[in-house]
């Protein structure tokens, strides 16, 4: 189950990336030229944008059980973040929260959502952003109150991994 969602990912991430680049090309002002597109025609593969996904484990802290991986690409345009994770279920009244974490120069942290139940112990996250969060190194995912909801206070780390 954990190789579907990493392909998956992977497939997301290049759909993510293409569209991108067609939608930036694409552009002009409002107005279609037949030009624009007589140029697109004539693109060497060179000028895609480089994929540089990165992908990190996620393991248990704090006496929790569970793993899972992060998965985390920019695309010159697009910010995509994807959490796979395989958890029990969270307590009564909790939920799983994910986060990215930049300890330098100062701590900064993001909620990157909610992990939602895929079916069995795999819970998964989707992130995309216009902005680049790639000097955000860290994933934390935390156990959190439900009645609070996202409320950008980080509770009860679960997982964590550090894309080097």
């Amino acid at each position: 189950m954990k190789n579907k969602y990493i392909f998956g990912a992977a497939v997301l991430i290049v759909i993510t990336a293409a569209a991108a680049l067609f939608l930036s090309q694409n552009k002009t002002g409002g107005q279609e030229s037949q030009s624009s597109s007589q140029e697109s025609d004539g693109l060497q593969p060179s000028a895609q944008p480089k994929q540089t996904v990165e992908t990190t484990e996620l393991t248990a802290v704090g006496g929790y059980a569970g793993t899972g991986t992060a998965n985390r690409d920019y695309n010159g345009k697009t910010f995509v973040h994807l959490v796979v994770a395989q958890l029990p279920n969270p307590a009564d009244g909790k939920f799983y929260e994910g986060w990215l974490v930049q300890k330098e120069p100062t701590l900064t942290f993001i909620s990157t959502g909610k992990l939602e139940k895929e079916g069995g112990d795999d819970f998964v996250l989707l992130f995309t952003s216009e902005t680049d969060y790639s000097n955000y190194h860290d994933v934390v995912v935390t156990e959190e109150t439900e009645s609070l909801g996202l409320d950008d206070r980080v509770e009860t780390h679960v997982l964590e991994g550090t894309f080097e």
